[in-house]
C-alpha cells in the first residue's frame, strides 16, 4: 500500500509498449462497487476470494503489467501463482516514506481509514512485518526510492 505500484507499473508499461492493469480496478469492475465498498459490505475474506478469482483471469493473457494490491501476494497462495504464471516485482519502500504517501489517502483505504496519523506509523511497521515474508518471494526485489532518486523509468 502506497509503495509506488500502479506509478511504476504505468512508467515500465509505456516504455515497454505493454498493456497495463491494476489489479484493484479490475476488481471493482468485476464487482460494481468500489474496493472500501466491498470491504464494508462483504468483509475481507470476499474480497481476498474475489480478489485471486480476478488475479487467475490473468492467466490467459501474455506480456502484460499488473500492479496488484499490497495484500494480494498474502492471501490464497496467490504469490506462489504469481510467480509461477510471470515475473514478480517487490517495490521496497522505506516506512516513512509509506506513511508520507498514506496520510493524505487515509480515506479511501479501507485498512487505515479509522486509523489516527499517530497509530499508522506502528500500523505500516506492523503490516510489512506481516507481510514481507510474502513480498521477499518475489523474483526481483527492487529499492523503490532508488527508482524515484534516479528518475529510473525503465529496463535497460
Amino acid at each position: 500500500m502506497g509503495s509506488g505500484k500502479s506509478h511504476w507499473g504505468k512508467k515500465w508499461s509505456a516504455q515497454l509498449n505493454l498493456p497495463f492493469y491494476d489489479l484493484d480496478d479490475e476488481l471493482q469492475k468485476a464487482q460494481g462497487q468500489t474496493i472500501s465498498e466491498i470491504f464494508n459490505s462483504k468483509g475481507e475474506e470476499h474480497l481476498r476470494r474475489v480478489e485471486s478469482e480476478v488475479l487467475r483471469s490473468f492467466q490467459d493473457k501474455d506480456n502484460f503489467i499488473l500492479a496488484c494490491g499490497g495484500g494480494t501476494p498474502c492471501f490464497n497462495n496467490n504469490m506462489d501463482w504469481i510467480n509461477k504464471n510471470g515475473v514478480s516485482i517487490y517495490l521496497k519502500t522505506a516506512v516513512e516514506s509509506l506513511y508520507n504517501r498514506l496520510v493524505p489517502e487515509k480515506s479511501h483505504r479501507p485498512l487505515i481509514k479509522d486509523i489516527t496519523d499517530e497509530q499508522l506509523m506502528p500500523f505500516i511497521k506492523s503490516k510489512l512485518e506481516e507481510r514481507e515474508p510474502y513480498y521477499l518471494k518475489a523474483d526481483i526485489v527492487v529499492d523503490e526510492e532508488m527508482l524515484a532518486r534516479f528518475n529510473f523509468h525503465g529496463f535497460q
